[in-house]
């Protein structure tokens, strides 16, 4: 389950590189980092258990045919968000001063 560590990890490189403040905004998208990468891989461990049980594939087979078959859904459905997400980040509303303070 290295996968959150990773995306953590990842994702406060990429703040620091790109110097983002560590704020509210910034602590909410990661909860979402961790939800969504927790959720992708419980997805891909559970098709990969039910090809086990139910086919009796070993466990590389079983693991490799389950990202194969869950890989498009997992990027369209991530893709879908951060386009949902487009709006808020280009906004110039009422929020757009609390998000944009140093």
């Amino acid at each position: 389950m290295l996968v959150v560590p990773l995306g953590v990890i990842g994702a406060l490189l990429a703040a620091t590189f790109r110097g983002l403040t560590n704020d509210v905004y910034f602590q909410v998208g990661l909860l979402t980092t961790i939800g969504l990468s927790a959720k992708n891989a419980i997805l891909i461990v559970e098709f990969a258990k039910d090809l086990m049980d139910k086919e009796g594939k070993g466990l590389v087979e079983a693991t490799l045919e389950a990202v194969r078959m869950r890989l498009r859904p997992i990027l369209m459905t991530s893709l879908a968000f951060m386009l949902g997400v487009m709006p808020l980040v280009i906004s110039s509303g009422a929020g757009f001063r609390a998000r944009r303070m140093r």
